[in-house]
């Protein structure tokens, strides 16, 4: 045997010596981390898995209570949301009680729509696009009974953001100040309305009709 074999074999017994040490000393915390490892992946696709159950269960429920609005069964329609609306996964939960409001506005049941409005608009402020829309829709039911103050205060932030709801925020701050005589307010917010190239093309015609009725007060809109 010559050299080089021998402390090659040396050299492997201490490596071997070296392992075993370490194994000694460290193996059941490779162990218990191993475990800890396998049994956090298994939690973490079980919970992914019980998510979208929850999802398509709570989805079903949705769009069955749809099918009972488009039937007139309005009573049955909060009864199947109400359920979803307080203990439904996260999104189905702020769509399910933005329904109810839709129905509570529909029903004639303008003072519960607006709180539920309000609610939510409070209560979701992480997402933008559903919070405006719900300061939207409870500025439309106080339009004919809020004073100017309140619907401006309502829409005037959303009105200076860059929301996709601006638009709409502009368009009722202006009707609120034709419907109690602020002429000068309701043609800043409708001129402002039609030189926006952005603004829906729809918007823009409403926008144009008012500014005529606040050159005119007696024009008709046109196409009437």
């Amino acid at each position: 045997m010559n050299d080089d074999s021998i402390f090659r074999e040396v050299d492997e017994a201490v490596r071997t010596d070296q392992a075993k040490a370490l194994w000694d000393k460290y193996g059941v915390w490779v162990l218990l981390g191993a475990f800890t490892l396998v049994a956090g992946v298994a939690a973490f696709n079980g919970w992914n898995y019980w998510q979208a159950r929850q999802a398509a269960d709570a989805g079903g429920r949705f769009a069955a209570a749809l099918q009972l609005e488009e039937t007139g069964k309005s009573g049955e329609l909060n009864a199947a949301l109400q359920p979803l609306a307080e203990d439904g996964p996260w999104g189905y939960r702020i769509l399910a009680r933005l329904q109810l409001a839709a129905a509570a506005a529909k029903s004639g049941d303008k003072a519960n729509a607006v709180k539920a409005y309000d609610a939510l608009a409070d209560e979701i402020s992480s997402d933008v696009l559903l919070r405006d829309y719900a300061v939207i829709q409870a500025a439309t039911l106080r339009l004919d009974e809020a004073n100017f103050e309140e619907v401006s205060g309502r829409l005037n932030a959303l009105a200076n953001s860059e929301s996709p709801w601006r638009h709409s925020a502009r368009e009722l701050i202006g009707l609120s100040a034709y419907r109690n005589a602020k002429p000068q307010e309701a043609e800043d917010q409708f001129g402002r309305l039609l030189a926006d190239q952005t603004a829906p093309i729809n918007l823009r015609r409403r926008a144009e009709m008012m500014l005529a009725l606040l050159v005119r007060p007696d024009a008709a809109p046109s196409g009437q």
